[in-house]
Parts: C-alpha cells; structure tokens; sequence
C-alpha cells in the first residue's frame, strides 16, 4: 500500500526553482532515505510535505488523502505527520515530559491518556528516568531521542527526519541512527530520512531517494541503486566507482581495460562502472589482467583501499578484505568479479 504519493511538484522561491516536476511513491511502513548534495531540495520536499512549504503545482497525497496542491489544502497541525528537524528543536521551557505530551492535545485525550502515551514513549526512548529534566540537561543523542518521541507519540502517519544526526560524533552518530530506525520499525512507521551521507542511506532504508538540482534521478532499494546505478554520477554518488573508458560492452572480462584512460572523452562511444571491491588482487599472476604496485593503503580494520599504480602512472583503487596480506611498494596483479555495467554515450 501507497503511503505517500507525490506528482508532478514544482516549489519556487523567488522565481529560483528548487524542486522541479518532481514525482515519488513511498510503500506504507518503509524508510526512504532522500540522497543528495547540500542544495539540491532535500529539505525543502522534506518541508512541502509537511505543509511548511507551499507548492507552485503538483499534488501531495498520504494514502488516500490529498494533502497539498498549490493552495495547501491542509494545514501542517492536521497532516498528523511527525516531524523531526535537524537541531530536534526542544521547547526550552519545556520538561522532557511536556515536550513530548506538546502534540497531543486535551480535545483528544484525556489526562490520564496523556501520561500514559507519554509514559509510554520514555521508555520507548529508554529515558524513563529524565521526564523531569529539561532539554538543556541532556545530550545531543537524548534530545534527538526526545524529539523522534515527540512525534511518535501522536501515532504519525508519516514521520520525517531532517539530517537529526548530523550534529553528532561518528560514533554517537552511528549508535543513534541504529536505534532510531530500530524504534521507527518497531513502530512500524512510514519515514523519510534526509541526509548527504551515503552509508547512512544504505544502511538505513528501505528504499534511497538519490536527488539532483531538484530532481529524483533515480529511486530503489539500497541494492538496486548501488548494483545497478543509471548512469556514471549516480554510482560516484552512492559509492567509490571507477569509470573506465570504453567503445562497447565486452563479452568477457573487462580488467584488460584498465590500462585505457579512466576519464570520458568527448570521442568515447561508452564507459564501464566499477567497484573498488569488485577488482580482486593478488600476488601472482591472474587470468589476463594488468600488474601494478601498491602505493598506498588505507587500513579501515574490517577492510583496507589499496591505490594501485599501473603502466603509465595510472592510479586505481582496490578494496581488500581483512586480514591484509599486502604492504606498500609490492607488486600485484588485477582482476575482476562482478556485474558489466556499460553504458552508452549514444
């Protein structure tokens, strides 16, 4: 079933268009994560759906309920959607108790409902122990679990979360996110999830939203965009790629290819995509691919990047699982494994 349904949307500021004839379906009960570069409209679809922002034409519908066309047709307090920003924005004056209870309001629960719904949420959030404190006595991770209780707590529709970890350390960062979409699972809640940060989207969601100047370029599951990207920009977008050069698709092994430019010309007929993981290194001589040394290694523990330089000073990168059996000045030989994404310039 359809959550949310967006058509043909165009959102101008100052006669600057910023989302263009932009159109998108979200499942009930998925996570969809919007990918994409600062500028690009993230924020501002993340705001028309929320009826903050107010489109020039097109239509916005959560399940079957039209909910904005250019004359916003519902206000943003009757949307029932949960809205988390990027700086959780606590009301200061507010207990943590009282923050969450902000959006249930007394003509459609009783005291007694209340607490328990807020009740409820502490120890969803598993700070039962802080209803009395104020915002500014928590850290960063509680108030961004204060605020996704906040807008669980009126059993949302749709919630929305603008980058809400981005303020954070790697670590907290990654500890948060985790739980966060635990919560929205066990809540079973249909979300949408702005960020820039590629592993956050593919580790997160259902479904990634990769956008450009406006645009949707292309939408899947985390497998699908990244297996099978569109073209060469989205692959770089979601991951480390190589573009290699090349005038057709081949009908074997393309890693011979490697010694070719791995920048597009205006002449070139195509290109290949490759992943860093998908070139296989090893110590001797393997199939017919290209020998090179190792310049440099990035050593991340559960894997390491190795820049290869091959004939002519050309340079790659190879991803190699742990533990690491190679060392910088070492000759190696290349390889590849897996799927020939060629496309054509024509």
């Amino acid at each position: 079933m359809t959550s949310l349904e967006i058509k043909h949307l165009n959102i101008s500021f100052d006669d600057r268009k910023v989302i263009s004839n932009l159109s998108l379906s979200i499942d009930s009960g998925n996570i969809a994560s919007l990918l994409g570069p600062s500028g690009c409209g993230k924020t501002t679809l993340l705001r028309a759906i929320a009826g903050l922002v107010q489109p020039d034409s097109g239509t916005i519908r959560l399940g079957t309920q039209l909910i904005g066309v250019s004359s916003v047709l519902l206000p943003a307090e009757k949307r029932n959607i949960g809205y988390v920003p990027q700086n959780s924005a606590l009301f200061p004056h507010l207990t943590v108790e009282r923050n969450i209870a902000f959006g249930l309001k007394r003509d459609l629960y009783s005291k007694n409902e209340i607490e328990s719904i807020v009740s409820e949420m502490l120890e969803l959030i598993g700070l039962s122990d802080f209803a009395k404190r104020m915002p500014t006595e928590l850290s960063g991770g509680q108030q961004t679990r204060v605020a996704l209780a906040r807008a669980l707590a009126i059993k949302p529709k749709l919630v929305l979360l603008d980058e809400p970890f981005s303020a954070l350390d790697a670590q907290l960062r990654n500890e948060l996110r985790n739980e966060v979409v635990a919560l929205l699972r066990k809540q079973k809640a249909t979300a949408i999830l702005v960020t820039h940060d590629r592993e956050e989207a593919l580790v997160s969601s259902d479904q990634i939203v990769l956008m450009r100047d406006g645009r949707v370029i292309q939408t899947g599951t985390p497998e699908e965009v990244y297996e099978s990207p569109i073209s060469s920009e989205v692959a770089m977008s979601i991951g480390d790629a190589l573009i290699i050069e090349a005038n057709s698709e081949p009908n074997g092994s393309i890693i011979s290819m490697l010694s070719g430019q791995t920048d597009i010309s205006d002449k070139s007929m195509g290109y290949l995509i490759v992943r860093p993981e998908e070139i296989k290194v090893s110590k001797r001589s393997i199939g017919s691919g290209p020998s090179g040394v190792i310049r440099k290694i990035e050593y991340y523990g559960h894997d390491a990047m190795l820049q290869i330089e091959l004939a002519k000073g050309k340079r790659i990168s190879a991803r190699t699982p742990a533990p690491l059996d190679f060392v910088v000045g070492e000759e190696v030989w290349l390889d590849h494994q897996g799927p020939i994404r060629y496309f054509s310039n024509q």
